[in-house]
């Protein structure tokens, strides 16, 4: 490490603000949580590529490394040859510079993979982890559990044990651990949940023009990514149930099936398409529409339902029961779950729902919304004292 940099991190993700992505700008809300908090010198490492979907660009801080990408087009195979190239890339980048222990999220795909195998046994690393992979391949259907490279790269990206565990969730940390074969010491994180936009989100936003025209509706939303991981069997069955004299329905939507979706939802009474729902706007929609499949259960954990409760919004979730989404927010939705009852229970929701039983949920919602912000500052001090914990050692030695 160099010593002129005594306090220091590395942080690396395939995209950083001004790009646009989640886990880019979870990335960038810690990097200035770290530098104004802590005074740490945040290096961070990600490639010059944007994600098709997201919020507004925000700015970015620290220092930034920025590699070039390999490939941005939608062919799979060449997608993850492209993958594999560019973890490695990051991380021997991240290892270059030598600025304190290495934090590693998990895109672009196998980006683990490459932290595992190439990071210095004598160089700390922490895993923050969004969307799994390789386990992805197998929630997806792209490979087996039997296939030889599928069972080579599980072996050694699960091989050596990161020193911190940043998990969306308790259920998810268990699960990692359990893969790794051993007692991580964990730090819980959700993702959706930006402390930089505090007062931008508690500062009076302008009514959106959709929520000045349906104020007497009870207004459900679907504002993001619709892809692997989600249910377009059930945002179909939401919007065949919406009652232009009672609901109305915003949608946002991009991903695998957005198209699909876009059609289907085009010209439905009660239904508004949009480009594009800014984060502050987000509070306007009474409940959101999530959905998690269950082989993707631990291997993602969707930030929308997270954003939607940090917003004081409440949710309707499809998915099952053992996952984080539901284990940590449950007070502040409702569960559809994901089996041959589902359009009935959908059907039943729509029709029972009210403004009083509204009132109640968001009340709850607003009381976990302080909650989540409170594990965000805990789990943003926890790794601040972890990387400063490393520093010491290392000046020590």
């Amino acid at each position: 490490m160099d010593g002129t940099n005594p306090r220091c991190v590395t942080i690396v993700d395939r995209s950083y603000p001004p790009n646009r992505s989640i886990t880019g700008e979870s990335a960038c809300d810690l990097a200035r949580f770290l530098i104004e908090q802590y005074d740490i010198d945040v290096h961070i490492v990600h490639l010059d590529t944007d994600y098709g979907g997201g919020s507004d660009p925000v700015q970015p801080v620290g220092t930034v490394h920025k590699l070039p990408s390999f490939y941005n087009g939608k062919d799979k195979l060449k997608r993850f040859r492209a993958s594999l190239q560019e973890g490695k890339a990051l991380i021997k980048k991240a290892i270059e510079i030598n600025r304190g222990p290495i934090i590693c999220m998990t895109s672009p795909p196998l980006l683990n993979y490459w932290a595992s195998k190439l990071i210095p046994v004598d160089r700390p690393w922490f895993l923050w982890s969004m969307d799994l992979f390789p386990d992805a391949f197998i929630s997806s259907r792209l490979s087996s559990k039997w296939n030889p490279i599928y069972r080579y790269f599980d072996k050694v990206t699960y091989r050596r044990a990161p020193e911190r565990l940043i998990a969306l969730g308790p259920l998810q940390a268990e699960y990692i651990q359990e893969k790794y074969k051993k007692n991580i010491e964990s730090i819980t994180l959700p993702c959706g949940i930006m402390l930089s936009n505090l007062d931008k989100v508690d500062s009076p936003v302008s009514l959106p023009k959709w929520k000045e025209e349906y104020s007497d509706k009870i207004i459900f939303g679907y504002c993001g990514n619709v892809g692997e991981a989600h249910s377009p069997e059930f945002l179909k069955a939401c919007l065949d149930q919406i009652d232009p004299e009672k609901h109305h329905f915003i949608l946002v939507a991009y991903g695998k099936h957005s198209e699909d979706i876009l059609a289907y939802a085009n010209g439905k009474p009660g239904v508004t398409i949009l480009k594009h729902v800014p984060r502050e706007q987000l509070q306007y929609i009474d409940i959101h529409v999530v959905s998690l499949k269950e082989d993707w259960v631990h291997v993602c954990v969707p930030s929308k339902l997270v954003s939607a409760v940090y917003m004081e919004s409440n949710f309707l979730f499809c998915g099952i029961a053992a996952c984080d989404n539901w284990h940590l927010m449950q007070d502040s939705g409702w569960l559809v779950t994901d089996d041959d009852q589902m359009i009935d229970q959908v059907k039943t929701f729509f029709k029972t729902i009210n403004r009083d039983e509204l009132a109640k949920a968001k009340e709850r919602a607003t009381l976990r919304s302080g909650k989540l912000v409170d594990r965000s500052r805990k789990a943003y001090n926890e790794i601040a004292l972890a990387i400063l914990e490393y520093q010491k050692i290392e000046n020590e030695k």
